[in-house]
């Protein structure tokens, strides 16, 4: 997990974009334990309350679950747990970023292609 120090992007929303991409790619799975806030924010160099943020928005969308006095983990998941309202949101965001890309003069087919290489290969 990269975290950009020059991105426009808020580190904790980067934290949580890396984090979410390591369980998509299989890097980070059910119950694997991940760093404590402090060993977090050791490893990229930024402030303990940024990873703390992160962590708690984590747990509130459940990805992340905290075990008092063992640590943070990441959550099973299942169909029944979908954030309908979430996904929602999601949605109007791709929604807004096709018709966005799509002004730029970005055809459809590119756009399927982006899609393809995510799923096969995990780019960002």
């Amino acid at each position: 997990m990269q975290i950009n120090k020059t991105s426009s992007k808020p580190f904790y929303e980067q934290l949580i974009s890396g984090i979410k991409e390591d369980i998509f790619k299989g890097i980070l799975q059910t119950d694997d334990k991940v760093p404590s806030v402090r060993e977090m924010a050791k490893i990229h160099e930024m402030n303990p309350n940024t990873v703390s943020k992160a962590y708690k928005v984590l747990e509130s969308q459940d990805v992340l679950v905290t075990v008092k006095g063992r640590g943070t983990y990441v959550k099973a998941t299942n169909e029944s747990d979908r954030d309908e309202r979430q996904i929602q949101k999601v949605r109007t965001m791709l929604l807004d970023t096709i018709k966005e890309v799509t002004y730029l003069g970005v055809q459809e087919n590119e756009i399927h292609d982006w899609i393809k290489q995510y799923f096969e290969k995990g780019e960002s």
